[in-house]
Order: structure tokens, then sequence, then C-alpha cells
């Protein structure tokens, strides 16, 4: 068998610094046993006199100056080596070293061994104390010398513990503190093979970065020149990234705040009962565009979260048939309007709950079948569920791998295409873009969904012969009940008093629609400081507090709010156009109990204020 070997500088360089390691750990350990041997002395001249009124003082003083006499040896040798600290070490003071460290660990385990047995339980009290204290500390005094460590430690522990096994009465107590004894040295010198291999490695780890160091001298001007570019550049990135954040934040406050206006009365004309049919077809076109809008700029946010890091799933228990459905009855309409076929194929014997995020699954699965509409000039689009695994088996708490197909009859794709799919602001190439529409956003995002929710999407394609686009997610089984859907059901009628604070004329006037379309009354305040005001003479049900006021803003109003009146605390909704997870954050810190991002949905409203206000009689 060939065998590999270092080469002869290797080598040398390997052996220099074993013994390089290996000197400085009998230097530390010289340098630290002076206070090991001091405190040695002082504890047993102290336990001395204390056995001295149990015991025979001739039997005590012998064991006390023999102590003595080790401990002087052990400072001696320190003295001796303290006068040249770089003393090369030889193997005479390292068994010196080792052998004082062994005798002064017998002569406590003498003490335990003779005086243990012949005194009274206080006096024998104080025995167990001191031998636990003075091992543990030499443990750390003695790291850097494994053979005086443990030849301290067991000297010591085990006459102590033999004591303990061999002892007549009481047993119960004895063979207890006996097999402590076992664990208690079983543990410490674990312990001291960790302590002693951290501080090796550190050693070895300094002498090898000063190596390291001499031998890249030439090169530290260079490195530093380098480090001054690469600080350069990353200042450059981070003021990039925040002022990008700083863009998305502005750009979603100041194109959600209109958009609130435009879908919330899109919303109330739509619902309105006086408009004929050719009226409300263009009402629905308009709210289909503001719609599409609004999810470009969901699309947006989502993928400047996902590369930044802060995408934050929920993991509620939701219905996989209610969602499936729901996403279908969505995408039908768009699918016949394009004279198309959509089937779903969900599996009998899957689980009916399951824990994960239902809002991220439905949207990639309306991004994929929005997809395959787009991409299919005639024939069906599928929808088909499985669950990877045995369906019937899976248990409440188990986690399952779910796929969603999504396929097409469409136009397909080759495999130059299906390879930049999944790339952001990509199409299959400018014609498509031109064509079908789209920012290219949505698939990169899909796949950025489904591998924060350990999946992924995979495509199968051909030219001409369709698509099939694989939407796997791990979710897990739940047994508790999901919230009930109540999307399509009709609106609530509620009772009580709200104060609007509102800067925006036009938003002013949607949301007071919407309060008067639920039965609510209202008043109005046009900034912060109206705010406190109103709020500290008024009676209210619940406050609606923009967030970005002139002058006081929503969230410093909040807390006036709260802490004028401390035992009166109505409920305070945010509605906001900051959509930021640390804006969330800090509307709830400054007391506001829920949070409505714009452009408001009237069911989201309602939803809200109906959790806050009590049912109408």
């Amino acid at each position: 068998m060939e065998t590999h070997s270092l080469p002869p500088a290797a080598a040398d360089r390997r052996e220099s610094l074993v013994r390089q390691v290996s000197d400085e750990l009998v230097r530390v350990a010289f340098r630290d046993s002076i206070v090991g041997s001091v405190v040695g002395s002082l504890i047993a001249a102290l336990l001395a006199g204390i056995l001295t009124t149990a015991l025979p003082t001739l039997a005590v003083g012998v064991w006390l100056g023999v102590a003595l006499a080790v401990n002087f040896a052990r400072v001696g040798l320190w003295i001796w080596f303290r006068r040249e600290p770089m003393r090369a070490v030889t193997p005479w003071n390292w068994s010196a070293f080792v052998v004082t460290s062994a005798l002064a660990g017998l002569l406590w385990g003498a003490s335990a061994w003779f005086f243990y047995p012949v005194v009274p339980p206080e006096y024998q009290t104080a025995i167990v104390l001191v031998l636990a204290g003075l091992t543990t500390g030499a443990a750390r005094l003695l790291v850097p010398v494994p053979a005086a460590n443990l030849g301290y430690l067991y000297l010591s522990v085990v006459p102590l513990m033999m004591r303990f096994l061999t002892a007549n009465a009481p047993a119960p107590v004895n063979l207890g503190l006996g097999f402590m004894s076992v664990l208690y040295l079983v543990y410490m010198t674990i312990a001291a093979i960790q302590q002693y291999r951290t501080l090796a490695g550190t050693l070895r780890l300094g002498y090898e970065n000063a190596a390291l160091v001499r031998s890249l001298g030439d090169e530290v001007a260079r490195r530093q020149l380098v480090e001054v570019d690469l600080r350069a550049a990353s200042e450059n990135a981070q003021a990039a990234n925040r002022a990008k954040s700083e863009f998305l934040a502005t750009m979603s406050h100041e194109i959600r705040t209109p958009m609130n206006g435009f879908i919330g009365m899109l919303q109330l004309l739509h619902d309105s009962a006086d408009m004929t049919p050719r009226q409300l077809e263009m009402v629905r076109v308009a709210s289909a565009s503001a719609n599409a809008l609004h999810d470009l700029l969901n699309d947006v946010l989502d993928f400047s979260r996902i590369e930044a890091g802060r995408l934050e799933l929920e993991h509620v228990p939701f219905e996989l048939r209610g969602l499936v459905d729901a996403v279908a009855t969505a995408m039908r309409p768009r699918a016949e309007a394009a004279g198309l076929v959509l089937r779903v194929d969900l599996p009998t014997d899957a689980p009916v709950l399951w824990l994960g995020d239902p809002t991220r699954v439905r949207q990639v699965l309306l991004n994929l079948l929005s997809n395959a509409i787009k991409f299919t000039p005639e024939g069906e689009v599928r929808l088909a569920v499985r669950v990877l695994g045995d369906a019937a088996a899976a248990r409440p708490g188990e986690s399952c791998m779910l796929e969603f197909a999504v396929s097409d009859t469409g136009i397909g794709m080759d495999a130059a295409t299906q390879a930049r799919l999944f790339r952001p602001f990509t199409q299959a190439d400018s014609s498509m873009s031109r064509r079908y529409g789209g920012t290219g956003l949505g698939l990169a995002i899909s796949r950025k969904l489904a591998g924060a929710m350990r999946g992924d999407i995979v495509v199968e394609s051909a030219p001409n012969h369709g698509s099939i686009f694989r939407f796997t997610v791990q979710l897990v089984v739940a047994a508790a009940p999901a919230p009930k859907d109540e999307a399509d059901g009709p609106l609530p009628r509620l009772s009580g008093r709200v104060l609007l604070v509102e800067d925006d004329a036009t938003n002013r006037q949607v949301m007071g629609l919407y309060l008067q379309r639920l039965g609510l009354r209202f008043e109005v305040a046009e900034n912060g400081a109206s705010a406190v005001a109103q709020a500290g003479v008024g009676e209210w049900d619940v406050i609606l507090m923009d967030c970005q006021l002139p002058d006081l803003d929503g969230i410093e109003a909040t807390r006036l709010i709260r802490t004028r009146r401390p035992g009166d605390r109505p409920p305070i909704i945010a509605v906001t156009a900051n959509v930021r997870a640390s804006n969330r954050e800090a509307c709830l810190a400054a007391g506001m109990s829920h949070f409505l991002t714009k452009p408001v949905r009237l069911r989201d409203l309602a939803a809200a204020l109906q959790a806050c206000l009590p049912a109408p009689r």
C-alpha cells in the first residue's frame, strides 16, 4: 500500500510546532502553580486547626508538616523556573512538576482516608467541601499538564470515594456519596481533557498565526489596502441597500396611498345597485387593473424581502381543499375567458387540515396558474395535488411533502428557456414580454417562496407539447380546525363610534364610506395632534389611526393617547402604507391593537372592526 509523508521541511515545521506548544504548556503550568501552592498551604493550615479539636494534635501536625513541605517544594520549583521564563522544558522539570502535584493530591487524599472515618459529621463535611473546592480549583491551574491534573484529581478524590463505598452505616447515604464521587471523577476527567485540548489548540493556533504573519510579512501592506477597498465597497453596498430599502418604503407608501382611494371607490361602486351591465363591466376591468398594479407592487416588495432574507412565513391551520377551491374559483373566469378548461384533481385520502402559510401557497399557485393560462392558446390547464408518500398514514403533527402540479397544453419551451426561466425580470425572450406582458418576477418569487417553505419548483416542458410545473412544499398535518373563510359572506352590521384619523382627503372619503356601509358613526381628525385632542374628550369605541401624519405621526399619537388615558383603552387600529415588519412591530409596541395595510379592503376593515367592537343588539 502506498504511503504519503510530509516533505522534510514541512515535517520539521510540524515537529517544531508540537515542541513549542508542549513547552509553552509546561511554562504556563509552572507560572500558575504559585497560586495553588500558596492557597493549598493556607487551606491545609486552616483544616489542621479545625481537625485538632477532634483528633490528636500529633497526627494532624505530621500531616500538616508533610503538606507544607510539598507545597514549599512546589514554590521552590516556581521560583527556580521564574528566574528564566523561557527556560527549555526538560524531562526533569516536567517530571518534578508532575510528581509534586501528585504528592499534593496524595496528601489531600490521605486526609480523607485517615481523618474522615474518625471525626464527627460536621468535620466530615468540612473535609468533603475542602476536597471538592481544591480539586475544582486545581483543575483550572493544572490544565496545561494533564498528567499532573489527573494525578492530583484521582489521588485526592479516590481515597474519599473508597471511604464512602466501604463505610458501614448509614449505607444509602455513603453509597450515594460514593457513586456521586465516581460521577464527579468522570466529569472532572472529561472537563480536564477538553480544557487541555482547547488550551493546546489555542496555543497551536497562536504559533501558527505567528508563523503565518512572519511568512506573509511582505503581504501585510497589500492586504491592508485590500481591506480598505473592501470596507469602502461594503459601506457602499450597505448605503445602496439602505437607499433601496428607503426607496421601496417610500414607493410603497406613495403608491399605496392613492391606490387605497381608487381601489376603495371601485369596490364601493361595484357594490352599488344603480349600475347598468355596461358600467359594471367597466368597473370590473378597472378593478382588475388596479388589483394587477397592487399585485405588481407586492411582487416587488416580496422580491426585496426575499433578497434581504427578511421574508416571514406564517404557521397557521388551513383547509387544503378550501385553499385549492378558492384558487380555482379565482382563476376559472380567466381560463374561461381564454377559451380554456381549468381542471382540479385533489386526492380524497389527503388530510383535511394543514399547518403552514396558506397565503404564500396561494400566491405561488396563482402565479403558476396565471402563467399556464397566459401561455396556453387552447386546450386545458390542470392543477393536480398529491401527498408524496402515504397520505392515509399521515398523522397530526407529522411533516409531509405536498406536490401541486400545474400542467397545460400550451406552447411549451426548450431547455435553454427553462434554464433562465426562474431568473428575476426574465421571460422566454423579449417577444414574450411584448406579446403576453408581465415583469418576469412571478416565477422567480414563486421559486424563492417554495424554497422558504422547504420545497422547490421544477419544470418539465418541450416546445409545442405544453409544460408541467411541479411545486412542492413541506407542511405539517394539523389537528385543530382551520378558521372559516367568510370572504364571500354578507358584510356584518356593526354599531359604535369611530374616530377616523387620516390626513389624505381621498382616503378620508373612502374610509368614511366604508364605515357608513358597515353602519358605524364616525368623526374625523386630520392630523396626530387633533387625534390626541379628540381622543381625550370623546368616548370612542375604536380609533382608526393612519401612521404617517403631518407634524405628529400616528405611532407617537398612539403613545400619547395611551399615556393620557391609561384606564380607558379603546382599540386603535393602525392603517398604514408601510408594510415593513419593523413598522408593524413599532405600531404594536406603541399600543395599537390591529394592523391594516393600504389599500384597505372593505372586508379586511370589517373583520378588524368586528374583532374590536361588541356585536350589535
